[in-house]
């Protein structure tokens, strides 16, 4: 909870969202909440949203070809670091669309030439336009195409667009939108480090599922860290749990604080589940069949007691405390449209 900002919550969700790195955002209205929670400005959706609109929070398919939320001046690195194993991944289903070099080529001119021109558009007015050249979009195809453009890092979610719904928001030019653009020497020495700032203790393989990288490759960037990793026990693998030194974490573990830890409501994907590949510590065996029923990718909200998944959250069952309904009521207003 330390390293997750969820004792001691960042000064603004711009803060809370540079700490956590790449914040799961499949589902835009739990990936801003989730952010916004780690904050102690206590921001609306609406102030959430102009963090979008003025160009510091972008959202992309940064890793595992899943969106997250990053700050701006990390999406680039952040896209490429996983670029090759994504698009490995999805071959067969490209190949399966018709989607070819030549293809990508005349989307990206095409998308390209229109958003010069309007600066910002919709998926579906985006759709609208690669139609009309004869590119066409059903079947997923379209979902697919800006896929692989926002990993060649030509485009990626900026802007919330006046008057829009709950999840709406606009693709941008990355080199139009960005102006700034963050270069680590070593960008998977950079996300372990990020990651366990941000998520420990955790596993090298915590880590390397996190980023959609092979444990290989996050063990060897374990190595290009050296003394800076601290280990923290040992799951029941054997494999060490590790924190940074001098994270809030370590400081949490060297003198701990707090003997009762602050009653949480987590949204669906939280990073404080969904960030690991062995979900032991948040949640017991059963609780996690609740949080993820039948398997079917949907990872439900969740009241977070003591640092651990206690009982799913019911819309329609407000808590009665005064802590526990104004977090319910936090939580409404970013899920619910206005």
């Amino acid at each position: 909870m330390a390293s997750q900002l969820l004792l001691e919550p960042a000064e603004s969700t711009l803060q809370a969202s540079e700490h956590m790195l790449a914040f799961q955002s499949q589902d835009f209205a739990a990936g801003r909440y989730g952010l916004a929670q780690r904050s102690t400005a206590q921001e609306s959706r609406q102030q959430v949203d102009e963090l979008f609109t003025g160009g510091q929070l972008v959202r992309s398919w940064t890793m595992r070809g899943t969106l997250h939320i990053c700050v701006a001046e990390d999406l680039r690195w952040l896209v490429r670091s996983s670029r090759e194993r994504t698009l490995r991944s999805a071959a067969a289903r490209l190949r399966g669309l018709q989607i070819d070099a030549q293809v990508i080529d005349l989307t990206a001119g095409v998308i390209s030439s229109h958003l010069q021109e309007s600066g910002q558009a919709s998926r579906t007015e985006l759709f609208n336009v690669l139609n009309r050249h004869g590119i066409e979009t059903d079947k997923q195809r379209g979902l697919h195409l800006l896929q692989i453009l926002a990993l060649d890092g030509l485009i990626c979610l900026g802007p919330t667009p006046d008057g829009a719904k709950l999840t709406a928001q606009d693709f941008v030019l990355v080199d139009q939108w960005i102006a700034r653009h963050r270069e680590p020497a070593d960008p998977l020495a950079e996300i372990l480090r990020r990651y366990l700032s941000s998520h420990g203790p955790a596993t090298i393989r915590d880590a390397a599922w996190y980023a959609g990288q092979t444990f290989t490759a996050m063990r060897t960037a374990a190595q290009a860290l050296g003394d800076v990793l601290v280990s923290a026990g040992s799951d029941e693998r054997g494999e060490d749990y590790w924190v940074i030194a001098g994270s809030l974490a370590h400081r949490e573990l060297e003198s701990p604080q707090l003997t009762r830890l602050p009653l949480r409501l987590l949204g669906p994907f939280d990073e404080y589940y969904l960030g690991y590949a062995d979900r032991a510590l948040a949640a017991e065996a059963q609780m996690s069949q609740q949080i993820l029923p039948g398997k079917n990718g949907m990872f439900l909200p969740f009241w977070l007691e003591q640092g651990r998944a206690a009982r799913l959250w019911n819309a329609e069952a407000a808590p009665t405390d005064q802590l526990g309904a104004a977090l319910h009521q936090r939580y409404l207003d970013f899920k619910t449209a206005r």
